[in-house]
């Protein structure tokens, strides 16, 4: 029983070092928009079912879940929606540019695939304090 009382708190210390993917009140539309992203590529990268991971993510409106569900069950997916792109960026995306008015934010993030930087320019809303990324990238 000692190896066990031993790894426990192991294990406990691992999970609490993983990234939280949840948006809190103190996390500004940029953070919230980083978070996703950190997230959506993790997912793309270790080859797993994106659409899953949106449908249960905290970090996006209904009406995000709805248009990337829409686009995902389309018969000809050239590219994927949350990326822009057809690859997995070599670099983080990180916030370039924020303008906020009220409850609605535009966030622009930029990334690199290669040498080529990627921007993506995104709409947030603030529901129930807490900001979430309503519309697929422009």
């Amino acid at each position: 029983m000692k190896p066990l009382s031993f790894l426990l708190p192991v294990i406990l210390t691992l999970f609490a070092a993983l990234p939280s993917f949840a948006a809190d009140a103190d996390d500004g539309p940029d953070k919230v928009t980083e978070k996703f992203y950190a997230g959506y590529v993790a997912e793309v990268d270790a080859n797993r079912d994106t659409s899953a991971w949106v449908a249960k993510s905290k970090l996006v409106t209904e009406k995000f879940r709805k248009a990337y569900a829409k686009i995902m069950n389309s018969e000809e997916v050239d590219a994927d929606p949350v990326l822009n792109a057809q690859d997995i960026p070599s670099a983080p995306f990180k916030t370039e540019t924020v303008i906020t008015k009220e409850d609605a934010a535009t966030v622009v993030v930029a990334s690199f695939f290669g040498g080529d930087k990627h921007k993506l320019k995104l709409k947030l809303v603030k529901e129930g304090g807490i900001w979430l990324l309503d519309e697929l990238p422009e």
